[in-house]
């Protein structure tokens, strides 16, 4: 067979899977360009008006004696628990495992994992609008493709019965509002993961596949150049 038509057999169905890709790496970049970031993380869903706590607060030591298997203190945070005052405390424990414990401020008692009424009033509270619920349930595990993959478990996934159906993630453990989520979240993170080529954990920009990919889609615009100039060449003889 003709050397020249193997290379246009072979730059055309190349070329044609390039252009799949190309086509859409083009639609996730026009997508991406003309939405905010800031919406796509759901800041517009989010209440960020916080109140002021005014209540006398127990001395965090006592909160750390309250902790039977405290060691070392991580980090402290004053957050604000279904209207109250809590105390977020990470920890090292007795064993040396890092651990996360919510204490009542005012009292000192020790705020085990919330129920779904507890998780429904804290969406409900970092929501600025206001919706039914449509649906609240208790995650334990997640997959690489999953909408909440690499955050703490267990949480709560309450969905609001409103517009691009916003989830809020509340954790489990630490009452806090972890992420949102919502539809323009959702088309983001399928186009991103056409992006990246990472069709197992959506994440990793520098997989294999898109390695490979970028090698031929190279291989492809030098093989469209050298048909060009053969074609000129071609060109030129018959008209001289």
């Amino acid at each position: 067979m003709n050397k020249k038509l193997i290379l246009r057999k072979a730059h055309r169905y190349i070329g044609l899977l390039v252009s799949l890709q190309l086509l859409a790496w083009t639609i996730g970049g026009i997508w991406f360009t003309w939405n905010d970031n800031d919406n796509i993380h759901g800041d517009h869903l989010r209440n960020t008006e916080r109140k002021e706590i005014n209540q006398q607060l127990i001395s965090p030591q006592v909160a750390f004696d309250n902790i039977a298997d405290f060691k070392m203190l991580s980090n402290l945070k004053v957050i604000t628990f279904i209207g109250k005052p809590a105390y977020n405390i990470s920890y090292i424990s007795q064993d040396q495992s890092h651990k996360t414990q919510l204490i009542d401020a005012i009292n000192g008692t020790l705020i085990a994992e919330i129920n779904q009424q507890q998780a429904i009033a804290i969406a409900k509270s970092h929501a600025s609008f206001k919706a039914d619920i449509a649906n609240a349930e208790l995650i334990t595990q997640t997959g690489k493709h999953h909408e909440y993959r690499k955050k703490p478990l267990p949480a709560w996934a309450i969905t609001f019965d409103y517009p691009s159906s916003p989830t809020f993630y509340i954790s489990a453990q630490l009452g806090t509002m972890v992420s949102v989520r919502h539809n323009a979240w959702r088309i983001f993170d399928f186009l991103w993961m056409l992006h990246t080529m990472d069709y197992e954990g959506r994440d990793d920009f520098g997989n294999w596949l898109i390695k490979i990919f970028s090698i031929i889609a190279l291989i492809t615009a030098i093989s469209g150049i050298v048909l060009f100039v053969i074609s000129s060449k071609k060109r030129r003889k018959k008209i001289i």
